[in-house]
C-alpha cells in the first residue's frame, strides 16, 4: 500500500468514530468530525474566514503570506499564520496544490467556497482523498452572517462565530439603510497595470461597491474566470465616473499624476481612491470577510452625506474582532490614509 493511500485508510477510520452532524447551507444534515483542530480551506477566502474564527487551527496557506501583492505583514498578523506552510491552491498564480501533500498534513476538515468558479473542479479533487468537506457561501455580501455561523458550527467555533455574524449583520443593514435611498454613485473601478483593466457591473468582484451604493459604469458579460475586462481610454472618456476605485497603489501613484485621467470628472473633484490592503484586501481578490469594513469605506467614499459613520472608531472596531489586533490611531490613520 503506497503512502497516499495509507493515509486515505486511516482518514476514513478516523472519521467514522469521531463524527457529529452539522445542518449544510441548504438545510440538509452533514457528517462532519466532531474534532477539527486542523482546518484547510479549498481557497483564499476560506482560509481567511478560518483565521477569523481561530488563526490556530489552520494548516497551511494557498500561497504565500507575504508577497507584493499585499499587505500581510506582523502588525496584522499573528506570527503563526505568516509561517504556515503553503500547501498549495487549484486556482494558478502559485504553488498547485497536490493531493498527497494536503493528507500528509491531516486536515480533518477542509471548507470550500460555494461560490468559487471552480468549485465542481476543486470538489471533484478533493473527493478523492475521502477527507471530510464543507460548503461555505460567500459571494454576495449579506452571505457573510450566514457564512461565519456556517463555517463556525463546522469547526467547533459557534461563539467566536456568532459574534462576527451579529456585528456584520449590525453593519450590512446600516450601511443598505444609509444608501439604499440615495442615488447610486457612478463609479469605475481600476485594476491591471495601466488601470484600464476592469470588471462588468455584475461580477461578484464588484459586490461590494454596488453594494456600498455605487453604479459600475462598466456594463458587460464576463468574458472569463478572471474578469479583468479591458477597455480602452476613449470609452472610459465617455463612461466619465464620479469616482474611481483603484487597486494598485503603483497604478494610483500614475493615474493621479497622468495628465489624460485629469481629463476625467472623478480625478479633477479628487475623487479617486485606493483600496486598503493591511493585512487582505478590503473589497476584493479575494472578496473575503474584509468587505465587513470595506463597505463601510465605501459608502463613506459614495455618500458621506448620508453615511456618517467614524471610519477610525469603526476600522478599531473591525480589527479587534476579526483580526484579534488593537490599532494605535496612528495605524488606523495610515489605513485610513492609503491615499
Amino acid at each position: 500500500m503506497n503512502t497516499f493511500l495509507k493515509i486515505l485508510f486511516l482518514s476514513v477510520i478516523v472519521l467514522a468514530a469521531h463524527a457529529k452532524t452539522v445542518t449544510d447551507m441548504d438545510g440538509h444534515p452533514a457528517i462532519l468530525p466532531d474534532q477539527t483542530d486542523r482546518v484547510f480551506g479549498s481557497s483564499p477566502p476560506m482560509n481567511y474566514l478560518i483565521y477569523a474564527l481561530n488563526p490556530n487551527k489552520m494548516i497551511g496557506l494557498n500561497f504565500a503570506a507575504k508577497n507584493a501583492n499585499n499587505g500581510a505583514n506582523e502588525n496584522f498578523l499573528n506570527q503563526k499564520f505568516l509561517s504556515l506552510p503553503v500547501i498549495g491552491s487549484f486556482h494558478g498564480g502559485g504553488q498547485s496544490i497536490n493531493l498527497e501533500t494536503l493528507m500528509a498534513y491531516k486536515p480533518q476538515l477542509v471548507l470550500l467556497w460555494q461560490d468559487d468558479m471552480m468549485v465542481q473542479t476543486v470538489q471533484r479533487e478533493i473527493e478523492k482523498t475521502h477527507l471530510p468537506t464543507f460548503m461555505i457561501p460567500f459571494r454576495e455580501v449579506n452571505d457573510m452572517p450566514r457564512a461565519f455561523r456556517l463555517a463556525g458550527a463546522a469547526i467547533g467555533e459557534s461563539k467566536q462565530a456568532n459574534i462576527l455574524a451579529n456585528y456584520s449583520q449590525k453593519i450590512i443593514d446600516e450601511v443598505h439603510t444609509s444608501v439604499s435611498k440615495a442615488k447610486p454613485t457612478r463609479y469605475y473601478y481600476a485594476e491591471g497595470t495601466d488601470g484600464l483593466s476592469t470588471e462588468c457591473d455584475t461580477s461578484f468582484h464588484v459586490e461590494a461597491l454596488n453594494f456600498a451604493g455605487g453604479e459600475n459604469v462598466h456594463k458587460c458579460q464576463q468574458s472569463g474566470l478572471l474578469g479583468l475586462e479591458k477597455i480602452n481610454f476613449e470609452k472610459l472618456l465617455t463612461y466619465n465616473p464620479d469616482v474611481i476605485i483603484v487597486q494598485n497603489r503603483a497604478v494610483y501613484n500614475d493615474l493621479i499624476e497622468d495628465s489624460l485621467w485629469k481629463n476625467l470628472r472623478a480625478v479633477k473633484s479628487g475623487r479617486i481612491y485606493l483600496v486598503p490592503i493591511q493585512p487582505f484586501n478590503w473589497i476584493d481578490r479575494p472578496p473575503s470577510f474584509m468587505r465587513v469594513i470595506g463597505i463601510q469605506w465605501l459608502a463613506h467614499l459614495f455618500h458621506p452625506k448620508e453615511y456618517k459613520a467614524d471610519l477610525s472608531v469603526r476600522t478599531k472596531e473591525f480589527y479587534d474582532l476579526f483580526l484579534h489586533v488593537k490599532l494605535s490611531d496612528e495605524q488606523v490613520k495610515n489605513l485610513l490614509g492609503a491615499n
